[in-house]
């Protein structure tokens, strides 16, 4: 059995970092960094008992993904693999609409996306062939650090889509719900996997 733990850690730090005015929007959310709260949520996962026999980590490129597997990494001396399938969606030029605007654009239609951006089906595709890289892989469990959008693009694999009550996405598999438009601190979801690659279980940890 492979089991595959993906975490995103959604604690952003609210610092007010002044950057040159030339750096993009993409490349400062890149470079943001995690709050205190998002600390402290990356040192509890040290005593997980779920991800005690973690054999390889990988993680996008942004730093609050980097950031978040540090502890772990150093903890079981492993490296960390950076990836950039596993980078967040990337959300173009927003101009005078809101984000709001475009996560709500984007739930309901997954092909929209903005200039210079990417759609949730564009993530998806990335995020299935990171998927289907691990899946030829030896080790048996292993450990990504991604975010809430790609995670939620990659679960699209798995889940048919629905809404609830205020029409937000909501993911659910075996009846259990993945995804459900609220904002959690942190996502864990544990994907497990038979010895010929067929789909056994997902199941949401945090």
């Amino acid at each position: 059995m492979k089991r595959i733990y993906f975490i995103s850690n959604n604690l952003m730090s609210s610092l007010n970092v002044v950057y040159p005015q030339e750096i993009s929007f993409y490349e400062i959310r890149e470079k943001t960094m995690l709050s205190k709260r998002g600390d402290l949520s990356a040192l509890k996962l040290l005593k997980m008992k779920d991800l005690e026999s973690i054999e390889r980590i990988y993680s996008s490129s942004y730093t609050s993904a980097l950031m978040t597997s540090k502890y772990i990494a150093e903890d079981k001396n492993l490296k960390v693999f950076v990836d950039e399938r596993l980078n967040e969606r990337i959300v173009g030029d927003l101009g005078s609409n809101e984000y709001r605007f475009l996560k709500g654009m984007q739930e309901h239609d997954f092909n929209y996306k903005l200039n210079h951006g990417e759609s949730i089906k564009d993530v998806h595709k990335r995020m299935t062939s990171f998927l289907k890289m691990l899946l030829e892989r030896q080790e048996k469990s292993i450990l990504v650090f991604t975010h809430n959008i790609a995670l939620m693009s990659l679960c699209l694999s798995w889940c048919p889509k629905d809404y609830n009550a205020e029409d937000r996405l909501v993911l659910a598999s075996d009846d259990e719900v993945l995804f459900d438009g609220f904002f959690h601190d942190l996502d864990l979801i544990e994907v497990c996997y038979d010895d010929s690659q067929k789909l056994k279980s997902i199941h949401r940890i945090l």
